[in-house]
């Protein structure tokens, strides 16, 4: 039988450290807005969903650059939705540089690829299938990233995007999705809790345009975690759920949903409405406070010294 009782006296010290750290192994997010709303866990799972064009990889790959460069987390990225290798490690030096890559002024130039390299690769690991004929599941990659271990040490993060590039075995579960998500979610977050590590996904919504009854333009409805393709299994087994909307196409500014969020040490559930900008020329996110742009991580070291008056996010502490 696949079940044990959990002997506290081998696990004080760890509880120690839990109750040190105020619940959980938590990291700053990176941006002030998300105070209260939202902290980065260790050990936890986080899916992202979306609209086309709205911005999820975009979102992810900020929040997992400002845990690399703050806290010196490592990343696994499965990510064929960015494009080839050379495509996944452009984007990554725009981000890193905050500059253009190629035929604009100021550009980034052979010299500082190359100077780039070191960093890139010490944080960021590119993972492709090894035999392209044979099926990759989640499963296996999650598996893969919690036992890797190289010269600079193991991996923190899985960064899956997106989910329809998986290999997904419905059969033993009688073709049913939903309880094919079930097992294999439930297995996702047991994992992330046993092994310390952050799962993040990518996962596309159904169809979102509903008709009007007058037969007039089809309404326009943000995707909620419900919508996730594979229905409510998503939400069921969530731990954090963000949605990121592009409502307008004239702006740069994003709304996020934060669905679900749980445990409830790392956040609350709430809507951030046009509270971060994407900065397209830096291939970063920004926040504006007090008339002041903080790109991430700026507007906690503008707190704390003293430089913004009022602002304090939507909650400093979440009450317990």
């Amino acid at each position: 039988m696949n079940v044990k009782i959990i002997d506290y006296s081998k696990r004080s010290q760890q509880f120690e450290e839990y109750h040190k750290s105020g619940g959980t192994q938590l990291n700053y997010a990176g941006f002030e807005c998300f105070n209260g709303v939202f902290k980065f866990a260790l050990d936890g799972v986080t899916d992202i969903t979306g609209l086309p064009h709205s911005g999820k990889t975009e979102f992810a790959l900020e929040i997992l650059f400002y845990q690399s460069e703050t806290f010196g987390l490592r990343h696994l990225l499965y990510a064929p939705d960015i494009g080839s290798y050379n495509e996944i490690r452009r984007k990554l030096l725009v981000k890193y540089y905050r500059r253009s890559f190629r035929g604009y002024e100021n550009s980034i130039s052979n010299a500082e690829v190359i100077k780039a390299t070191a960093w890139i690769d010490t944080y960021f690991l590119v993972a492709q299938k090894d035999d392209p004929k044979r099926p990759l599941t989640p499963i296996d990659l999650w598996n893969f990233a919690s036992d890797y271990q190289d010269k600079n040490g193991s991996i923190n993060t899985c960064f899956i995007d997106s989910w329809k590039n998986l290999f997904h075995d419905m059969q033993p579960f009688g073709g049913r999705e939903d309880l094919y998500l079930d097992y294999v979610l439930s297995y996702r977050n047991e994992l992330a809790e046993a092994k310390c590590k952050h799962f993040m996904t990518i996962a596309h919504p159904k169809k979102m345009e509903i008709m009007m009854k007058d037969g007039s333009k089809p309404k326009r409805r943000v995707p909620d975690s419900d919508d996730i393709k594979g229905g409510s299994a998503w939400n069921s087994n969530g731990k954090v759920i963000i949605t990121v909307d592009y409502p307008d196409r004239n702006k740069q500014t994003v709304d996020l949903y934060f669905n679900k969020v749980k445990p409830d040490v790392l956040g609350r559930a709430n809507v951030l409405f046009e509270m971060l900008e994407f900065d397209w020329r830096k291939s970063r996110y920004l926040e504006v406070i007090e008339g002041k742009i903080c790109y991430a991580g700026e507007g906690k070291e503008y707190k704390e010294r003293g430089e913004f008056i009022g602002f304090a996010g939507i909650n400093e502490e979440t009450p317990f």
